[in-house]
């Protein structure tokens, strides 16, 4: 199961990652991202294509071509291969063509040359240059497809004679000759393993230029050492070290104190973790979890007819038949039952925390802004708590979003409340209304 809309990967991550110069690339990127593979012998072999890129960033660093000639080369490929499109083949009726028409030789001239620099900038510059040994086979294999592409035409003698203005009719019709040989399927192939190369160079870019660290996994516990949210343009940097034992946390905090976004930054690096990227953080380390719920931001559903506090308990139904099966889940709840009224919210919060004590092997992390819980939890095995530091200076909340162990049991509401002068306004307005009477 895998619940991770409130992350809002593709509206918050993917501009982060995005380094793409065409839209099929962007798609593949985007499908990079949403791609979990089911296993971390999986997930090692993703993150392996980007560390062999990242070890070959000098060869690919630069990697680009010119988004206005892409189509126009994916066209001319489409329509001779295709069929669409007949390429003269024979020098000599070619030869006489070109003589006959000027229009004629600088049309076909213009569209026979910018497929040739395209595909030599390309092979050129990165795919002749690039080892593909550190890769692991499945990626070869799509590298492979480009090589063997790009090998099936003479772009390198090509190439130089167009430099030297000595681009013949002969020189035309070898070229055609060779694309005509080439099958649709070899052509689709081809683009399909190249736009997923771009893909995955633009996410290897997007993960060095932001500092994002691979994460290792281990059999238990969960260590995130400086992990931040990385849309944050100044994060505070917090650690969370869970043992193999501890499997519920509770956080609490007062209203700004950084707790839902703090929620979504673990959300955030377990999800990367396993969709085989790096993850904001200095280190991670974590187990494999077959089931990832992120509730952040869960609102009512006009469509489908029930409230926020219906969405909530479908949620945590959901994610309690997930744990009840071999799998382990991995579960964020962002102010539990906060829609609900206190008295409910506090009695089906305290039985849910207690209850999920009672998976050891998944781990949950639950924010509440219900400040009697402390009290009324009897001691268990395997919960932590936590709180995000706040502070009151000349009576007013200064809030540093610092994690650290324990509960918060400041609360500023009244205190906003009174800042803003709403208790004088309210008076005021009772005021004026007694008097107008």
């Amino acid at each position: 199961m895998l619940l991770v809309s409130d992350l809002r990967l593709e509206a918050e991550i993917l501009p982060l990652l995005n380094f793409t110069y065409s839209y099929p690339a962007e798609e593949a990127l985007r499908r990079l991202l949403g791609e979990v593979p089911p296993s971390v012998e999986q997930i090692r072999e993703k993150q392996a294509v980007f560390r062999a890129l990242l070890g070959q960033w000098a060869v690919v660093a630069e990697f680009s071509y010119s988004r206005l000639q892409l189509p126009e080369v994916q066209r001319f490929l489409h329509e001779v291969v295709s069929g669409q499109l007949a390429l003269e083949t024979s020098r000599v009726r070619l030869a006489a063509r070109l003589l006959l028409s000027e229009e004629a030789r600088y049309r076909s001239r213009a569209r026979y040359v910018q497929a040739i620099q395209f595909l030599r900038r390309l092979e050129q510059h990165y795919f002749s240059r690039l080892s593909t040994p550190g890769f692991p086979l499945p990626a070869q294999a799509r590298l492979r497809v480009i090589t063997r592409f790009l090998g099936r035409f003479s772009l390198a003698d090509t190439a130089a004679a167009i430099a030297e203005d000595q681009f013949s009719a002969a020189r035309m019709v070898v070229f055609a000759r060779q694309l005509a040989a080439v099958r649709p399927e070899e052509l689709a192939d081809f683009w399909a393993a190249f736009f997923w190369f771009e893909a995955c160079w633009s996410a290897a870019k997007g993960m060095r230029q932001l500092g994002f660290v691979f994460p290792g996994f281990q059999a238990a516990g969960l260590h995130l050492a400086d992990f931040y949210h990385p849309l944050l343009p100044a994060p505070v940097k917090n650690t969370l070290e869970l043992d193999p034992a501890d499997n519920v946390v509770v956080l609490t905090g007062p209203n700004m104190s950084g707790k839902s976004t703090l929620l979504k930054a673990v959300g955030l690096c377990v999800y990367l973790a396993h969709a085989g990227l790096g993850v904001p953080a200095a280190a991670c380390r974590l187990p494999f979890y077959a089931s990832i719920v992120v509730a952040v931001n869960l609102t009512d559903s006009l469509s489908s007819g029930y409230s926020h506090f219906m969405a909530e308990i479908r949620n945590l139904k959901a994610v309690l038949e997930a744990a009840q099966g071999p799998g382990r889940v991995f579960a964020v709840f962002d102010e539990l039952f906060r829609g609900t009224n206190v008295d409910d919210a506090l009695d089906i919060t305290r039985a849910t925390v207690c209850g999920l004590a009672r998976f050891p092997q998944s781990c949950f992390l639950i924010s509440t802004h219900l400040l009697q819980l402390e009290s009324e939890l009897p001691a268990q095995p395997g919960r932590r708590t936590y709180c995000i530091a706040c502070q009151l200076e000349q009576g007013l909340p200064v809030f540093t979003y610092r994690l650290q162990a324990g509960w918060s049991s400041l609360k500023i509401g009244r205190i906003l409340f009174e800042k803003e002068g709403l208790p004088g306004l309210l008076n005021d307005g009772a005021a004026g209304y007694s008097s107008s009477l």
